[in-house]
């Protein structure tokens, strides 16, 4: 990446700008490790509470929320008061280590859903300080800054599947998560020194009134730009939510139906490396995209990664059954499902240029992606539980990821292009 990187007169880089995003990138490795690493975990956490394909959707939709709700507060602080990001961002790791920790003791259902929504909300806040740091420091390049933080989280989400599973050989779930805590909290310490002695972009102009600041994201409404943008990102968040959810459900209850013999700890590794598989691929296809975007705009590439993204989740509807197409399938389409998340973060980033919105607009965008990504499990789980029809009662996903992915392509065509080359960046914040 040029050393000359072009960023907006205002925004001042005190020390190692790239440093300072390699430490972000690779904090964001480690809080994936536990935000999707917890999915292995999932099957058995069910088993545990007895809980139903409804109650499991109840239990991912508060974790959703609970992470929008914080992603979109925390987005707006951060833009209003000039807070010390570098403490933020390490204090994001530490509670979430400690919400994960608290899972690990909840003695009844009620009590789980209030720790894993303190765990979901203390990680998401990680996402407006962060992005919002990669976004002023590199505006021409912000498609690509935003994949190659996404890829991280993919590298920390490859590796800690197979991990935990072979943790659990040996220990219970809960003993894995109170373990994880200390490896966090040591990250999150860590992270902090590092960044402090770096020092972090600053912004030269003084904090502004939570009126003004109202404003400025209210005129963004005033075209159709981020309206759409909103329905697209929430419609493919839908979808992709109920989807990663259910999935562990479906590949447990496959394996049992190919084998009623096998344990829960069998179906954890199956499940442990159809996660890895999927993801795998994800680290290295979403930068190469999201270079595309940086030189031809957000629209035309998002559009194409939509209707890739459609034509695999019908393919794997299509195929309906563990094996290895399934599993071949499920890695291409991991190849393109975080692409339109860093494309339309990028979108959103494009529009928040030159108003000190970077914050709120991955703040807006994140507790927009979470008010329908909470619906989502509770609508799937429902239909699940009313309408399945297959052995595998959770087969249904695929059907539902389909059809709302159609939906997010449809909508698609109806965005601005942003993001394009030929358009000049602001000079002023």
């Amino acid at each position: 990446m040029s050393s000359s990187e072009s960023i907006p007169e205002q925004v001042k880089v005190e020390e190692k700008p790239k440093r300072v995003a390699g430490v972000i990138v690779a904090g964001h490795a480690f809080q994936h490790m536990y935000a999707d690493g917890f999915l292995v975990l999932l099957p058995t956490i069910s088993a545990a509470f007895g809980m139903t394909a409804v109650t499991e959707g109840l239990f991912s939709a508060i974790r959703q929320l609970a992470g929008g709700i914080t992603t979109m507060g925390g987005g707006f602080l951060v833009d209003t008061f000039s807070g010390k990001r570098g403490l933020l961002l390490a204090g994001s790791l530490f509670l979430m280590g400690l919400g994960y920790m608290l899972i690990g003791i909840a003695p009844n259902y009620p009590v789980l859903l209030v720790t894993v929504a303190l765990a979901a909300a203390a990680g998401s806040f990680w996402h407006p300080v962060g992005l919002g740091i990669l976004s002023v420091s590199f505006p021409r390049r912000r498609a690509l800054m935003m994949a190659i933080h996404r890829s991280a989280g993919n590298v920390g989400e490859v590796a800690t599947p197979l991990l935990i599973w072979a943790a659990l050989i040996f220990i219970t779930w809960r003993q894995v998560l109170l373990g994880g805590f200390f490896l966090i909290t040591a990250v999150s310490i860590a992270l902090y020194i590092t960044l402090s002695r770096l020092g972090l972009p600053t912004q030269a102009s003084s904090p502004r009134g939570a009126g003004s600041q109202l404003k400025s994201i209210g005129g963004l409404f005033r075209s159709r730009a981020l309206p759409v943008l909103m329905l697209v990102s929430g419609l493919r968040g839908m979808a992709d939510r109920g989807f990663i959810v259910f999935l562990p459900f479906y590949i447990t209850k496959e394996v049992q139906l190919q084998d009623p013999s096998a344990s829960t700890l069998d179906a954890a590794g199956v499940v442990a490396y159809h996660l890895v598989v999927m993801t795998a691929m994800a680290i290295v296809v979403p930068p190469l995209i999201a270079l595309v975007a940086d030189k031809t705009g957000r629209k035309p590439v998002m559009i194409a990664t939509l209707i890739a993204s459609t034509f695999f989740m019908g393919m794997l509807w299509w195929v309906g059954e563990l094996g290895w197409q399934f599993t071949v399938l499920l890695a291409i389409f991991g190849a393109f499902r975080f692409a339109v998340t860093n494309l339309t973060q990028a979108a959103s980033l494009d529009l928040a240029e030159g108003k000190r919105l970077e914050g709120s607009m991955i703040g807006l965008l994140w507790g927009n992606n979470a008010t329908w990504g909470a619906i989502s499990p509770v609508l799937l789980g429902t239909l699940i539980v009313s309408f399945a029809s297959t052995s595998n009662e959770y087969q249904m996903i695929f059907a539902y990821g389909f059809v709302l992915t159609i939906a997010a392509t449809i909508a698609g065509f109806f965005m601005v292009n942003t993001g394009r080359p030929d358009r000049e960046i602001p000079l002023k914040l």
